[in-house]
């Protein structure tokens, strides 16, 4: 009843102010509005159930959520339609003009200091950095602890690997991972000032600049991952500084025609860095690819960012099929792609363990340990199951077709648990729980059955690091506030910047969400549920997708037929 309060609260007062400003819901808003509360309802019932059944499991629960659904739809309609409000209010200084205005703000340079100082708490506090489960597993590797494996990008282990063996070799374990922490926080605060540059570039108000400033400043998020000594960082940074450039070769192609041969040097070489990275980073390059092209204009700038894609691509395929086999290093494992079925085998196991024919039990005992995965599934993660991985490409054939004779006879199992393994990115609520996990305040040891002899310890005293881990979990609970620690708001941003732009009539000033939208898709196949590590370059990028949306809008409108049915541009 708490949420249906809130909704009326939130109608009655989009009201007002809709009146007040003389506007009122349109097709889009309302669209919008009806999917996010949708969001809402099904997050609800995988939160406390973990099956949408749970929706209509009763007369009374069915009415409920119906009323929850409507009410929700016309408060969040209201909410959107604000926004778009505020997204169009300076189309009209925009238009005045090819080059907007600059606002009044700090440098470049200043904005990336005062990010670094407000982190400092995090640095400080967990000095020399979190050598995270993950960080560890690459430095086995690295050390020859572990087998050469591409499980994580090897040249990202061979990068975190030199830079932190430059403090071994000096006598210290703790100086390694303080020059990697270092490192990665320069970088971040550099990608994240440049996309604030980048907004007050495209004439921001500094109002807007204030905001992503201390965004950026201030959500827990980024302190948190800068002291964390894992590859998830760069790759965001590496993510922000990739679309910033887009951002920026859109308005220069808008503004003189083309896009500048520096920049789409600049395109290649981010885009070999993101396919280095991590290994869905050769996805956002190839699947924007299309996107990219059509945003631009001549042929000339179209050939420019296509070839510097198809270059990246071409990079990381040479590296993949040739430098790493010839390296010695083993390919990463099939269970990492195909974990959102393999979780939808452990439900169905769990769920319907009678229904399985002998063909099918065998062909999932061949790649998967069929008596322990229905016992071990988490809807929320899917460690527990894939871990259990043996088989080799040979059995995957008869799995995959197991998989689909099963999902024909129960197909609502199937769909529990993709929603259960995503809803977390679409559902905005503080109540989800959230630990120190979350955000990797944490030094793993070493990794179970791995003797290596990495000597790693926090500097600062543990009373002083829970004082910051309390602070973070707090800040999580905060009332509106603590969304920014929470994946669904991020989600509905991005939404909201995609449908402002569609409402707009011009689908390729989608270039600059493209990424986002890849990097959510990944999100919602991944092995957690609403992780935050996992949001965080989509995080970085939410300011400028905004900002992004609001001035391509106003700068470049959809043509409109005139009276005669000829096309006129908006005034």
């Amino acid at each position: 009843m708490a949420d249906l309060v809130a909704y009326v609260l939130i109608a009655a007062a989009g009201v007002l102010l809709c009146r007040r400003l003389e506007v009122g819901p349109d097709g889009w808003s309302l669209g919008l509005g009806a999917l996010l509360s949708a969001f809402q309802v099904l997050g609800r019932a995988y939160r406390d159930h973990g099956t949408f059944r749970a929706i209509y499991a009763s007369p009374a629960d069915l009415a409920l959520n119906v009323v929850l659904l409507v009410v929700g739809a016309i408060a969040l309609a209201l909410l959107v339609r604000l926004a778009f409000w505020l997204m169009d209010r300076p189309a009209p200084r925009l238009r005045e003009g090819d080059a907007p205005s600059e606002a009044r703000f700090l440098p470049t340079p200043a904005v990336m200091a005062l990010l670094v100082v407000a982190w400092l708490p995090y640095l400080v506090t967990f000095l020399p950095g979190s050598f995270t489960f993950d960080g560890t597993n690459q430095m086995d590797v690295f050390y020859g602890f572990l087998p050469k494996t591409n499980h994580h990008p090897y040249l990202m282990t061979l990068l975190m690997g030199s830079v932190f063996d430059v403090g071994r070799r000096l006598g210290s374990d703790n100086l390694g991972i303080f020059l990697w922490v270092a490192l990665q926080t320069l970088v971040q605060a550099a990608a994240l000032s440049l996309s604030v540059r980048s907004m007050r570039r495209m004439g921001a108000p500094r109002a807007a600049l204030v905001a992503a400033t201390a965004f950026f400043a201030l959500t827990p998020a980024w302190g948190a991952y800068a002291q964390a000594f894992l590859k998830d960082t760069l790759f965001a940074s590496l993510l922000c500084l990739y679309v910033t450039l887009l951002a920026e070769s859109w308005e220069r192609c808008r503004r003189e025609g083309e896009v500048s041969p520096a920049q789409a040097a600049g395109l290649l070489a981010l885009g070999v860095a993101l396919c280095v990275t991590r290994h869905n980073g050769a996805f956002v390059v190839a699947l924007c690819l299309p996107v990219v092209v059509v945003a631009m204009r001549g042929w000339r700038s179209r050939a420019l960012v296509a070839g510097a894609a198809a270059g990246a691509l071409a990079v990381y395929l040479a590296v993949s099929a040739a430098l790493l086999p010839a390296m010695g290093v083993a390919p990463a494992g099939r269970q990492e792609s195909l974990g959102a079925l393999f979780q939808m085998t452990a439900r169905y196991l769990r769920e319907a363990p009678t229904d399985v024919e002998p063909w099918e039990r065998d062909a999932i005992s061949a790649v998967l340990d069929y008596d322990a995965i229905a016992e071990s599934y988490d809807g929320n993660k899917s460690d527990a199951v894939k871990v259990t991985y043996h088989g080799t490409d040979d059995d995957l054939g008869a799995y995959l077709a197991a998989w689909a004779s099963m999902g024909l006879r129960h197909p609502g199992v199937y769909l529990d648990a993709f929603l259960n393994g995503l809803y977390g990115y679409l559902h905005v609520d503080t109540s989800c729980p959230h630990d120190t996990w979350d955000y990797r305040f944490y030094a793993y040891g070493p990794l179970p059955g791995v003797p290596d002899d990495f000597e790693v310890a926090y500097v600062m005293p543990e009373g002083a690091r829970a004082v910051v881990i309390s602070a973070c979990n707090a800040f999580q609970g905060i009332p509106v506030l603590g969304w920014l620690g929470h994946c669904g708001v991020y989600t509905w941003a991005l939404l909201l910047a995609c449908v402002h732009t569609l409402r707009s009539g011009r689908a390729r000033q989608l270039v600059v969400a493209a990424p986002s939208l890849v990097m959510l898709a990944i999100c919602f196949v991944s092995p957690v549920n609403g992780y935050l590590r996992y949001m965080l370059p989509i995080m970085a990028e939410v300011p400028l997708t905004l900002w992004f949306s609001a001035h391509a809008a106003a700068v470049d409108p959809a043509p409109r037929l005139n009276v005669r049915g000829r096309h006129a541009r908006r005034a």
